[in-house]
């Protein structure tokens, strides 16, 4: 079956989270005190999108056990348009269930309440990725991962850097509006955003934009670059950029997650900004590797340079 069915395993730990995911949605639901209309309807909208991942993810794994059935969907276009259904509405739980308006993993202030719903919809999220990368790679034959690994040298931590600078955007811009924005009219007292809590708000916007813009863009020019002095000039900026994005993201934790930050409980951002940060230190140190072992090597031939004229002298 696995020789058959490369995703199989994939798709089992998929149906797993998805059960665990709406059990945990359900239990989240009955027990929410956000009673607001808007919020009854996107929780309503969180708890179908659970089902729908639930029964389609059931479906295919019961498929795998029915080889005359399995070969009309497996390993076809079919199978590729479930797995990119399932991310799209796996996508727009993980909103639902991580946005403070609409009372399922997160409370009033922020912070995780509901640590199996929370997780489990990031996991499900990861698993489905993982989904669409096998199939692109078992069907079209394109390894995603080792392009990204073996295409350049830093290239798959620039793209995560990027990945992880939109979260921190999005989990900004999302709790400036519900606190600080026009979302926040009718909110009590101890939900609405101090200005220094709407400022740091806005500040992990930036940064967030500055990460994600920068990231992709150098990801972009070390696929495209070929020639040595394009080389060269590229890696003197990932220099400069890696150590701009260190401090500023050094500074963001320092602010975000301090005790009047909106990173300050375990959220979206709180993970975002010390993900940029770590993923920042990775580049940095592989920059300053790399720049040691280059110059080391430049002495060296300089040394048999030297050696080699004074031997002909």
């Amino acid at each position: 079956m696995s020789s058959a069915s490369p995703r199989f395993g994939y798709w089992v730990s998929f149906f797993i989270l998805s059960v665990v995911t709406l059990g945990a949605l359900i239990e989240a639901r009955a027990h929410t005190d956000r009673l607001s209309p808007a919020a009854q309807s996107n929780q309503k909208y969180a708890v179908a999108c659970c089902v729908i991942l639930f029964l389609l993810s059931m479906m295919v794994v019961v498929l795998h056990t029915l080889p005359l059935l399995s070969s009309i969907i497996l390993g076809t276009k079919i199978e590729g348009g479930i797995i990119l259904v399932l991310l799209t509405f796996w996508s727009a739980l993980v909103a639902i269930v991580s946005d403070t308006r609409h009372g399922l993993a997160t409370d009033s202030s922020g912070s995780i309440s509901n640590g199996n719903l929370y997780y489990f919809s990031w996991a499900g999220l990861a698993a489905g990725v993982a989904l669409m990368l096998s199939f692109v790679r078992s069907v079209w034959g394109i390894d995603v991962t080792a392009e990204l690994r073996n295409r350049a040298k830093r290239l798959q931590f620039w793209v995560w850097l990027g990945i992880i600078g939109l979260i921190q955007m999005g989990s900004s811009a999302r709790l400036f509006d519900n606190h600080c924005g026009q979302a926040s009219i009718g909110l009590g007292e101890t939900e609405m955003g101090t200005i220094k809590f709407c400022r740091r708000c806005q500040m992990g916007i930036v940064l967030g934009i500055f990460n994600a813009v920068a990231s992709l863009a150098i990801a972009g020019l070390k696929i495209g670059a070929t020639n040595s002095k394009t080389l060269t000039w590229l890696f003197m900026t990932e220099m400069i950029l890696s150590g701009v994005m260190v401090t500023s993201q050094a500074f963001g934790v320092a602010l975000l997650t301090s005790r009047e930050g909106p990173g300050a409980p375990l959220n979206n951002l709180f993970y975002s900004s010390w993900g940029s940060l770590v993923v920042g230190l990775i580049l940095v140190a592989s920059c300053v590797e790399d720049w040691s072992a280059a110059k080391d090597s430049g002495l060296d031939e300089e040394g048999e340079r030297l050696h080699l004229s004074e031997g002909i002298s």
